[in-house]
């Protein structure tokens, strides 16, 4: 706690930011039913033969979810298949945010897209733009980025050997220019003899070589570390699932560190979650897709908090020691 804490002391000196929450995006709107029925019903009376999964249409508008008002903290709630994934693909593709992973893209996404409106801040300076203030950050980018750093570790580990290998002929045969090497041009050679004679330190050697491995850490604190380094002042995050990976205690410091972003680096976020801890984000607004239609709850009066809540009941007398 006392590391996070001076985390974000250090990016308030750093970046001067005062505690002013902000608000980049204010509305986005999905199509609605109606509408949704109108586009099908045009394309297949023109496209009678034609077989196409109609997804991303009839997600949310079944749901009766056609727009979301954002505060500095929304947070997006809902069971496997409510449609949270849906709604964070729709906004970050409509705002044109890159991403690092695949992801489930329906058929008519484009279309889907193109029925969709988003309403961001009116910047008096014309200075900002929304793309150029937001992020897209995503469970899949998360794991990703760890299987990427375990292949890029594995080649440089292989790389290691084999500097190792040529830090041992080069010092055996430091200041000779083999038969073999009789094709490279004068610089070349000059190089080449140059690194025989003065290559002593075979750590140096095998890291100019070679490189340096990654650093790694379990799922969570990779995912974790991630999040803090890729959270900076003033700019709008889209979250999908960013508890993933992580413990108990790290979903806390997590969730405190959104608290505090949000309320002193001049962050707005757009989670998607199932996190409890997460949920019970001090003044998040909630939209609970599970409900038909979906509506705005408090975080205790959401199904699966209320699971929680009776776990814990049901086992009270052991949690008192």
């Amino acid at each position: 706690m006392v590391v996070f804490v001076t985390y974000v002391f250090y990016i308030c000196i750093e970046y001067d930011i005062s505690n002013s929450p902000m608000i980049y995006l204010e509305n986005f709107r999905f199509p609605t039913f109606e509408d949704e029925d109108l586009y099908l019903a045009n394309y297949f009376v023109k496209n009678p033969s034609s077989i196409r999964s109609i997804y991303p249409f009839k997600v949310l508008s079944v749901k009766g979810l056609h727009s979301l008002d954002f505060t500095e903290m929304t947070v997006l709630y809902g069971g496997n298949g409510s449609g949270k994934s849906t709604a964070i693909n729709a906004i970050s593709n409509k705002l044109g945010l890159t991403r690092n992973s695949a992801y489930n893209v329906g058929d008519f996404q484009e279309e889907y897209l193109d029925m969709c409106e988003y309403q961001e801040t009116d910047w008096s300076d014309g200075i900002k733009v929304i793309k150029d203030v937001a992020t897209l950050i995503t469970s899949d980018d998360i794991f990703k980025y760890m299987l990427e750093t375990r292949d890029k570790n594995a080649e440089v580990k292989r790389d290691i050997h084999n500097a190792m290998t040529e830090w041992y002929n080069l010092r055996d045969r430091r200041g000779k220019v083999s038969i073999r090497e009789a094709h490279l041009n004068e610089d070349e050679k000059f190089k080449l003899g140059f690194e025989r004679r003065h290559v002593l330190n075979r750590s140096e050697f095998v890291r100019a070589t070679a490189g340096s491995l990654t650093n790694t850490y379990s799922n969570g604190e990779t995912g974790y570390r991630q999040f803090l380094k890729s959270i900076v002042p003033d700019r709008l995050y889209i979250l999908d699932e960013p508890e993933n990976s992580l413990s108990c205690a790290l979903q806390v410091e997590l969730a405190q560190f959104i608290e505090e972003s949000a309320r002193y680096l001049g962050c707005q976020f757009i989670i998607a979650t199932h996190s409890p801890f997460l949920l019970a984000l001090r003044g998040a607004k909630i939209y609970n897709l599970d409900g038909n239609p979906a509506t705005i709850s408090k975080f205790w009066e959401l199904p699966n908090m209320r699971l929680y809540y009776n776990l814990f009941k049901e086992y009270d007398e052991q949690f008192r020691f």
